[in-house]
């Protein structure tokens, strides 16, 4: 029987001296001897487009921001993100900035960092699925998974301080860890996202290379109204 464990999730403090790397996007060499050109780095100096825009994230740069339209804070520095975040407070711009070079370095590597959980059907009948999604941080081959649901007040999705911080620090203890981009403005369509996310990874073990026993649901604000909400329908 499956345990679904749920946790309060409590934002992890990073430095900023430690991921104030800067760099613009040259060409490497990723893990199956593809050449790339996502191996630049992100600074905490660089500014919200620098994300939209990097390669590695192209077709999903927009879902790592909160808001489904986020073109009046293109220009914002990094430095300022908390400004992005109304509910949120004391967002640390080197730990987002960190959780955010994590990424880039991933699909340096080859990897897929993102997956859409819908089908192009669903969203053509439903548009609003159409930013809804999985960010995927890699632990050990058929560990546990843990997903992520970032608050927000089902305003926007607060995953840049509340959600790649965590997944990043849960991978390097080894879980597999998914982040979930959700519908905003309605918690019942978040709720049905995060269902539709979890019947994803369980339908796709082996694509994620996760196991499914013991998973994990961490929530924070109005995702712990999501997780609780789908605890219910088990």
């Amino acid at each position: 029987m499956r345990k679904v464990l749920l946790f309060l999730l409590i934002l992890t403090m990073g430095g900023e001296d430690s991921v104030m790397s800067e760099g613009k996007a040259e060409e490497s060499f990723n893990a199956k001897g593809y050449a790339t050109e996502t191996a630049g780095r992100i600074s905490i100096y660089d500014s919200v487009d620098d994300i939209v825009k990097h390669p590695a994230f192209k077709g999903f740069g927009e879902y790592l921001l909160p808001w489904d339209d986020n073109t009046n804070y293109y220009n914002t520095l990094l430095t300022d993100v908390g400004s992005l975040l109304p509910y949120h407070s004391h967002v640390n711009p080197g730990t987002v900035v960190g959780a955010v070079n994590h990424m880039i370095d991933e699909v340096s590597d080859g990897r897929t960092i993102f997956f859409n959980f819908y089908s192009a059907q669903q969203k053509q009948q439903d548009p609003g699925k159409a930013s809804a999604g999985l960010f995927f941080f890699k632990g050990d081959p058929g560990a546990p998974f843990a997903a992520v649901c970032p608050g927000g007040g089902f305003a926007y999705v607060g995953s840049l301080p509340e959600g790649f911080p965590q997944a990043l620090e849960l991978s390097n203890k080894g879980y597999n860890v998914c982040v979930l981009k959700y519908q905003v403005g309605s918690g019942v369509k978040a709720s049905e996202d995060l269902a539709a996310a979890l019947s994803y990874i369980f339908q796709n073990p082996a694509m994620f290379e996760v196991g499914t026993q013991d998973y994990s649901l961490w929530e924070s604000s109005a995702g712990a109204r999501m997780v609780g909400d789908v605890a219910l329908m088990l």
